[in-house]
């Protein structure tokens, strides 16, 4: 062998080595080397598709899919995984060794608002160019605290949103909620003295007549109403964000004081057809917890206690005696009826939401079909929802366009059983039923027919409300509603856009009522003769707006500052009409045909109608610079028009400006371990208010037969023009501070608000030979000032075992005061002073409860009453102090006084979330403290009831004064509470605190794991279970008979979800 070859081999051997030790080093680092799985999720459970997923420090980077799933290739052991998505706080894992998964929940980014633009729905802007107060709520937060109703959802979570209670209408499903933002700019008056009151709360201005303080609604860039915001299914709500001050609302001017509520629906996205579907059961179980009412034993002894059954005349008293006699044989025979039970049922609620949505680069498109059937507490009422609307857009080039269409129908059923408190005045020793179990229409034999020689005390006959329940009775509204929308954008080059759109909507409301003839209303009618018993009333109505807009969107950026540019204008144009009837003389229960009945009767009024046309300009401009993200400047001004006031001002300006300084960016800015990031900021502006009626300034005629001249139609003047009626205008002021400490862990929003509300529109009383009594003008003032605090914490924060723990605290406190007020305004609290009501003479009770009285440098919820010094030991009587400070026995009006404030000083939630793996409980209590409230209930069930006609609370048997010593709240027991001097007029004595804590929400669910076979099988991506309680229970510190004509409720619904 020659020693060439043998170099060769030696050389070929060592080559071959090294090979396999390269081979083998690369072997062992590539086994090192892993695949990572798990998902990434939001802080309620909700998937982030598109989100990514990276190794720190590597180019290793996968996309989460749409079930929020993901897989990265080729990760070193010990690695550090870091995920980011826009609008969550990056969470980053350092994985361990053997780890193969890895699950992500990202939290929102409270210290930026938690969202990185503000939509205020005519322009949207980054947070750090935003200078205005707002607070943005995804659908999938409000839904896990209440699923059924998003009002009373946002009104838990914001402490700025508030509902006034309904103590009245309680839970009826029919009731729209009385909604404010930041307290009352307004006056509890009547502002359309015109009667040409909106059809129904379909129309944009109907609610706003109810509730002048009511914030405007947009959703996805139109105005839209209450009604159809309360209806709408919170499954396609993508988020909601309330708009608190000028600088947030100016865009909007005339209708901006009141505050904004701006919601987006969920919009189509890129990919292949996807299917979401959501059902969700419910039941209504009321809740009769704050009623005590006597039972048929302590009922009868509270009457003969009080006189009923005694008479000075010997020949009544006897038959008295008897009467007395034949109910205490009833009581004795067993007859307890409870009559609270009678209208009422367990109400049962289905929501199926079926959503499909897909579509290419250019097109995509969804649709979306919802059935709500909700029914109430008390029997046959309910409101059924009926929902389809289909959304397409098309992205070409620098072209966007997007069309929604929509349709919908609602239909609300009012219990044909009647008002709830027609049941809670009833004698409990009267049967319900006879033998077969049907109602009896009569509760008590005639004095006829027992042979009594008097009819039975305070009544001819007692009916039974119940009967009516087996007539062919008919209470219904429903509503037509139909809208389509257009938005274009075009961008004319990368940083200018130009947005157009283009809406109509338009709803027929309609409302029938019959009552047949043998109705228990017509029981006592006087009428001569048959022909006018039954009845029938129709309501038909037309609502439509058209909105257009148009605008400019500009963004510049040049070194470390940005500067962003908003211009556009819109006109809006409303119409409403409605025709009224009523008929009567229906003589069968099936005949419930208009065209069926004798005529109008004798009584009835003549059929009417009302339109109503309102027209809209609105233009802004917007402008805002921020410097190296810790420096913005904002500034806003809107010109507004509307038909509604003076022809001498039918326009008006609005300007807004404010600034905010993120102090965590400056260079002295250290962070340390109790402060890691602060922003500051503030603005002031002048915003309006229209929500009046669209003729307030207007001279209106009424054509009348009877002012006739010589065959030839007359007119009467029904409202006197203004020419030189004002926008309704507040000045805001409002500074906040935001920070995030100990680690980001806990996040404090603190904010200071200033409302001067000027030019307050209210009725001038004018003389009466004018022919006329009032017209509106600009005649007061108020100020508004508050504060609003939250404190959010992350109490558990393990990625790596996927367990979070959240806890949140926000508490509100405003005052209301009236600063200015015209002297003609005096005119009314001198008729809230008169002894009679000045409209119905016949009316026992008009001082029974407070009216209110405006007074400069009070509230306008305070609570007017005569101060009291309690019930006299000696007499039983009640002790009243004058205006000089003398005590006396006599109440008059004139020594009324501001007792307390119904405003609270707080109110406010604390929340709890918590995610252990697979679980979600999410806990949510309300609160109130520091307010009043005239406890009105007990007034009527204690003091002015009419143990003659009606049943009692308990505590008119063991709380009342009854012999001279007795230590009592309550004045001596008598028949007729109702009757001259015995009625109890407004006083101090019945001013009670109103502060309570309630278990708004409980809700507990769970997220079935992708990798369950059932799953896989199905193809279904994050299903998802809730079971949610709301309005579990109440805890307050006043007794008071809650929910008079429909009862409250404890809601509990079990909802599913998942994506096909």
């Amino acid at each position: 062998m020659s020693s060439n070859n043998i170099l060769l081999k030696r050389i070929g051997g060592k080559g071959v080595l090294l090979l396999l030790l390269l081979n083998f080093c690369a072997t062992i680092l590539f086994a090192q080397n892993v695949v990572i799985r798990g998902t990434v999720k939001g802080d309620v459970g909700e998937p982030l598709a598109g989100a990514t997923v990276k190794q720190v420090g590597t180019n290793n980077v996968t996309v989460v899919t749409k079930n929020g799933t993901y897989e990265l290739k080729n990760v070193a052991p010990g690695a550090s995984l870091q995920v980011t998505f826009i609008g969550y706080k990056n969470e980053v894992i350092v994985l361990k060794s053997g780890q193969t998964t890895a699950n992500f929940v990202l939290r929102n980014n409270i210290v930026t608002l938690k969202e990185v633009t503000v939509n205020t729905g005519l322009y949207k802007r980054p947070v750090g160019n935003f200078t205005g107060s707002a607070k943005s709520y995804t659908g999938e937060e409000l839904k896990v605290v209440n699923p059924k109703n998003v009002l009373q959802a946002l009104s838990v979570v914001d402490p700025s949103v508030r509902i006034t209670p309904n103590n009245q209408f309680g839970s009826d499903p029919n009731q729209l909620p009385n909604l404010q933002v930041r307290g009352a700019n307004n006056l509890p008056l009547t502002t359309n003295t015109s009667g040409a009151n909106p059809v129904s709360n379909g129309d944009f201005a109907a609610s706003y007549l109810s509730n002048p303080n009511q914030p405007l609604i947009i959703m996805d860039g139109f105005e839209t109403t209450l009604q159809a915001l309360y209806d709408m299914d919170i499954s396609l709500i993508a988020n909601i964000t309330v708009l608190k001050d000028a600088a947030a609302t100016v865009a909007y001017g005339s209708k901006a004081a009141n505050g904004v509520i701006v919601v987006d629906t969920k919009q189509p996205a890129m990919g292949k057809l996807r299917v979401t579907y959501s059902v969700n059961a419910s039941t209504e179980l009321p809740d009769l917890s704050s009623y005590h009412l006597l039972d048929a034993a302590g009922l009868l002894e509270a009457q003969r206690i009080a006189g009923v059954y005694s008479d000075k005349n010997q020949y009544n008293d006897i038959a008295k005696k008897q009467w007395y006699d034949y109910r205490l044989a009833q009581v004795k025979s067993g007859v307890n009826t409870y009559w609270l039970s009678q209208p009422l049922q367990v109400g049962y609620g289905l929501n199926h939401s079926l959503q499909l949505a897909g579509g290419g680069s250019q097109f995509r498109y969804s649709f979306s079909l919802n059935y709500n059937n909700s029914e109430g507490v008390m029997k046959d009422s309910g409101r059924d929802r009926y929902a389809l609307s289909y959304n397409i857009g098309y992205v070409g080039g620098r072209v966007k366009v997007n069309n929604n269409t929509s349709v919908g129908y609602v239909k609300g059923n009012n219990s044909p059983w009647g008002s709830f408190n027609s049941y809670s005045s009833q004698f409990p020793f009267f049967k319900n039923n006879d033998d077969s179990g049907n109602p009896i229409k009569v509760l008590e034999p005639s004095s006829g027919d027992l042979g009594f020689a008097i009819s039975a005390p305070g009544s001819l006959a007692f009916l039974n409300p119940s009967y009516n329940s087996t007539l062919n009775v008919s209470d219904y509204n429903s509503s037509l509603s139909m809208s389509n929308k257009t938005n274009v954008e075009v961008s004319l080059t990368d940083d200018l856009k130009l947005t157009g759109s283009l809406g109509w909507q338009g709803n027929s409301p309609y409302a029938q009522t019959f009552l047949p003839a043998d109705h228990t209303s017509f029981a006592s009618s006087v009428t001569s003769s048959m022909m006018d018993l039954g009845s029938y009333s129709q309501l038909k109505g037309n609502n439509n707006a058209i909105d257009g807009k148009i605008g400019l969107n500009y963004r510049l950026s040049f070194g470390r500052s940005t500067l962003l540019a908003a211009v556009g204008g819109q006109l809006q144009k409303t119409e409403s009409s409605s025709t009224q009837i009523k008929v009567l003389g229906v003589p069968n229960d099936y005949l419930d045909e208009m065209g069926l009945a004798n005529g109008y009767g004798l009584t009835s009024t003549k059929p009417s109608a009302t339109v109503n046309l309102t027209r809209n300009v609105s233009n802004f401009g917007s402008i805002s610079y921020n410097f190296a993200d810790r420096y913005t400047a904002e500034f806003t001004a809107n010109q507004s028009g509307s038909s509604q006031f003076g022809s001498n001002s039918k326009m008006s300006p609005f300007y807004a400006a404010g600034l905010s300084w993120n102090i965590t960016n400056e260079k002295f800015f250290k962070p340390n371990d109790v402060i890691q990031s602060a922003k500051l900021r503030a603005s002031m502006g002048t915003t309006g208010n229209q929500n009046f009626s669209s003729d307030m300034s207007q001279q209106v005629y009424q054509y009348k037969l009877v002012n006739n001249y010589r065959l030839l139609m007359g007119t009467v003047t029904t409202s006197f023009a203004n020419p030189d009626l004002e926008f309704q205008k507040t000045l805001k002021t409002n500074v906040a501070l935001m920070l995030g400490m100990f680690k980001n862990r806990i996040n404090v929003s603190a904010e200071y608000y200033n409302e001067v509300t000027n030019n307050l529109i209210l009725p001038l009383e004018i003389a009466p030979s004018t022919g006329f009594i009032t017209y509106q003008d600009n005649l007061g003032a108020t100020k508004n000032e508050g504060f609003e605090l939250g404190i959010s914490a992350n109490v558990i924060k393990d990625p790596q075992r996927n367990i979070f723990w959240t806890v949140g605290f926000n508490t509100g406190h405003y005052k209301n005061i009236i600063t200015r007020l015209s002297p003609a305004v005096e005119a009314i609290n001198k008729k809230n002073n008169l002894d009679s009501d000045p409209n119905d003479p016949t009316n026992t009770r008009y001082q029974s409860s407070p009216l209110p009285r405006f007074v400069v440098g009070e509230s306008t919820s305070r609570i007017w009453a005569v101060p009291s010094l309690g019930i006299d030991p000696a007499t039983g009587k009640e002790v009243f102090v004058k205006l000089d400070g003398s005590h006396t026995f006599e109440w008059d009006a004139n020594d009324k006084r501001a007792i307390a404030d119904a405003t609270p000083k707080f109110k406010g939630a604390f929340s709890s979330n918590l995610n252990y793996k697979n679980f979600v409980l999410n806990l949510n209590l309300t609160y109130q403290y520091g307010g009043y409230m005239y406890n009105q209930t007990l007034v009527d069930k204690v003091e002015n009831v009419n143990l003659a006609l009606g049943n009692a609370d308990s505590r008119v048997l063991t709380e009342r004064w009854k012999q001279p010593g007795d230590i009592s709240s309550f004045k001596s027991l008598v028949s007729d509470g109702t009757n001259g001097l015995q009625t109890t007029k407004a006083t101090s004595r019945f001013v009670m605190e109103d502060s309570y804590v309630d278990l708004a929400s409980l809700t507990i669910g769970y997220n079935f794991p992708s990798t369950l076979k059932w799953v896989k099988a199905a193809h279904l991506s994050a299903p998802r279970l809730m079971i949610t309680q709301n309005n579990l229970a109440h805890f307050g510190t006043i007794k008071t008979e809650r929910g008079t004509s429909y009862p409250f409720a404890r809601s509990l619904s079990f909802g599913l979800s998942t994506n096909f």
